[in-house]
């Protein structure tokens, strides 16, 4: 079974943010990636969403007929 989590360094100690589906004294491999939090990104989802508001997806075209969607021979 492969668990993703977030977890917090404490005095050198993994604490998870969410308790973890396995027994006490199981064995794990741990693979460490810091989370990197920044301001950039919040900045890039802002930007996203304001380019998704100017253009958006509205379907506005001519609506396909049941046989157009549907080829039959």
């Amino acid at each position: 079974m492969t668990t993703h989590l977030i977890a917090t360094v404490v005095s050198g100690v993994f604490k998870p943010d969410q308790p973890l589906p396995l027994p006490e004294l199981t064995r794990v491999r741990l693979t460490v990636e810091p989370v990197v939090e920044t301001a950039e990104s919040a900045q890039a989802w802002e930007g996203f969403k304001s380019w998704i508001g100017q253009n958006p997806l509205h379907g506005m075209g001519r609506r396909l007929t049941r046989d157009e969607l549907h080829e039959r021979d």
